[in-house]
Order: C-alpha cells, then sequence, then structure tokens
C-alpha cells in the first residue's frame, strides 16, 4: 500500500524563518497558517510545492532553493542529520541520507550508485512535478554538498560533481555561485558525485554513539511510518536496530530475533507476515542473510573488532559457523577477506 507523499513541517517551518518573504505571502493558497504549521509532523508535498511557487512570484533571486539549502542547518534534519554528520566515513554518511531519508520525506527518492570512478547520490521524482522536483532538488544538492564540507572541513571544490537535469537557464551564473561544487547543466539526473576514493574518507566528526543512536531512532520513524507499507521494510529495519545496538552496547549480542518474535513485535501472526513478505517475493530468512552480509562487511572493515566478534554480531556463536557462512557468501574466509 503507497504512502502520502509528505516531507517533514520542519522544512516548511525554516522556509517561514528565512525571511526571503513575509509568512502570509509565503502560505497564500496553502490554507495553513504559521501556528498550523506546528500541528502536525509531516505536510502534503504540495503544501510545499505552493510554497515553492510564491517564492519563486515574489523573489526577483531566481536561484534562491539552492541558497536556501545553505541555511539549513544539521539540526533542521533531525536524527537523519546527526546520523550524517557523526558517520564513520564519508561515504557512509551520503549512505546514510541515501537510505534513511523517509525518517523525513517520501516526497522524493534517493538512490546510491558507483560508474566510471565515481559515486553518486542520485535524486528521484516521486511527484510527477518537474518543477517541483527541480527546485527540491537543487536545495537538497546543496544540503549534501554543505555536508561534504562540514565533514571535509573546507569547500568541497571541483572533484565534486553536481549535475542538474534541466538545460542551462538564465540564471545558470547564480546557481554556479550557490555552489563550490561544478556544476553540470543538461544532465540526465539530478545528482551529486564525489570520486570513488574518498568513500573511505574517515570523518573527524564520527562519533559511534551518536551514529548508532540516531540510525537507530530514524528507523524507527520509518518503521512507524510503514506499518502500512512495506513488510520487508520494517522488518529490515527491525533487524538493523537489532544489530546497531549490540555494536552500540545497549544489549548482548543476543541471536537475531526470529520471524515469530518480529511478527508479534509488529502486531501480526506469524502466518500473515510470511504472506505479506511473499507479496513482496521475498522471506524473512533473505532480508537476514542479506543483513548478514552487509553488517559482516562492514564490520570487518574495523580493526577493533575480531572475526569472532563480528560473528558473534550478526548472530554466529560459534566463529567456525560464521566462517562457513562467509565463504558460501564470498568465497573466501573472513580473515582472507580482511586481507584484501
Amino acid at each position: 500500500m503507497s504512502r502520502n507523499l509528505e516531507l517533514s513541517t520542519a522544512y516548511a517551518r525554516l522556509i517561514l524563518q528565512s525571511g526571503l518573504v513575509g509568512s502570509d505571502e509565503l502560505l497564500a493558497g496553502t490554507r495553513l497558517t504559521p501556528d498550523s504549521l506546528s500541528e502536525n509532523d509531516y505536510i502534503d508535498w504540495r503544501v510545499l510545492a505552493r510554497m515553492f511557487h510564491n517564492l519563486d512570484s515574489a523573489l526577483d533571486f531566481p536561484a534562491w532553493a539552492a541558497r536556501l539549502g545553505a541555511q539549513f542547518n544539521i539540526t533542521s534534519h533531525g536524527p537523519l542529520g546527526f546520523a550524517a554528520l557523526s558517520a564513520p566515513t564519508l561515504g557512509e554518511a551520503l549512505e546514510v541520507m541515501a537510505t534513511l531519508y523517509p525518517a523525513r520525506t517520501s516526497a522524493i527518492g534517493v538512490e546510491v550508485e558507483q560508474h566510471g570512478g565515481q559515486y553518486s547520490v542520485r535524486l528521484i521524482d516521486l511527484t510527477g512535478d518537474a518543477e517541483f522536483h527541480r527546485r527540491i532538488s537543487e536545495l537538497t544538492l546543496k544540503v549534501l554538498e554543505s555536508l561534504l564540507s562540514a565533514i571535509l572541513g573546507h569547500p568541497v571544490g571541483s572533484n565534486v560533481r553536481i549535475r542538474l537535469a534541466c538545460p542551462k537557464p538564465e540564471y545558470a551564473a547564480q546557481l554556479v555561485d550557490c555552489y563550490t561544487a561544478k556544476v553540470v547543466f543538461d544532465a540526465d539526473e539530478y545528482t551529486l558525485s564525489i570520486p570513488e576514493a574518498w568513500r573511505k574518507l574517515p570523518s573527524p566528526l564520527y562519533d559511534e554513539a551518536v551514529f548508532r543512536a540516531n540510525v537507530i531512532k530514524c528507523r524507527e520513524i520509518i518503521a512507524a511510518r510503514e506499518q502500512q507499507g512495506s513488510a520487508a521494510a520494517v522488518v529490515r529495519n527491525l533487524l538493523c536496530n537489532h544489530f546497531d545496538r549490540i555494536i552500540a552496547r545497549e544489549r548482548d549480542a543476543l541471536p537475531p530475533p526470529t520471524q515469530e518474535e518480529v511478527a508479534v513485535s509488529i502486531h501480526l501472526t506469524s502466518r500473515t507476515l510470511i504472506r505479506r513478505l511473499k507479496a513482496e517475493n521475498i522471506s524473512y530468512k533473505e532480508i537476514l542473510e542479506t543483513l548478514r552480509r552487509e553488517y559482516a562487511c562492514r564490520l570487518l572493515r574495523d580493526a577493533r573488532l575480531t572475526v569472532a566478534d563480528v560473528g558473534e554480531i550478526i548472530g554466529y556463536r560459534e566463529s567456525a559457523n560464521f566462517g562457513r557462512a562467509f565463504s558460501r557468501w564470498f568465497g573466501v574466509s573472513p580473515a582472507a577477506w580482511r586481507r584484501q
């Protein structure tokens, strides 16, 4: 079942607080007041689209969306922003933004991909409104650029590319001035790309406790909002939070919850959960196995953990069992994979 396309009300409030135009002019046609914005956590995307239209009409600075993105500091993105800023590496910061964005909005899609020595974050239109997507993309790409700058400790420069899927507009010079990355027009998609080698750059802002706590909070928000949506997404979030709490030492290294335990925790029978997962062409066992592979690779990169530690975190009490599973997944032992 699809959900409404929404965004965190915090973004609308931040635009109000920016002072770009008066509140009456900004909210014209939305049937909202500054007070009513505080009554809900999320608003329909069309409300923000109307606010964008009002900004276009009122301002003589067409690149306002990119400039506005620079004003959205880390607190404006809630636990999503804190998780990204405290991530271990530059790549993981972008991955957080790409995978946990539904904690703040369901009005756009975000994907990451590697191609031609580049690692890219791609923004996907889910609304069917090309003008809204253009403006929200200009804003979001500036947010991502600012995140990179905060981690790097300096402006990103031309090694980072921002590609805009629109013809070069009359205000192109204004847009170029708003970004420190190299701006490319007439692209196929709205993307931000970094050199693939940058993915492994350690973040000086890394804080394990802050990172794990906010990742868990994002997943809890997403799970609560997706109870009527994807059963696979709910199961994945619950299992990820189980592993992350062990890594954060919030609980002992217990085995992952069983399918029956997961079903109980989301108020379903085991049979109903199986049926819903089957409708998405996946099973609980497949989700768990995929996550174990992902976490095994991620944790083996941490020199502070032994191979046995990694196996125990993902639910293998016996190192031999973990070794056999890992060899089945990747064709080499965990120790050999780590050396490579």
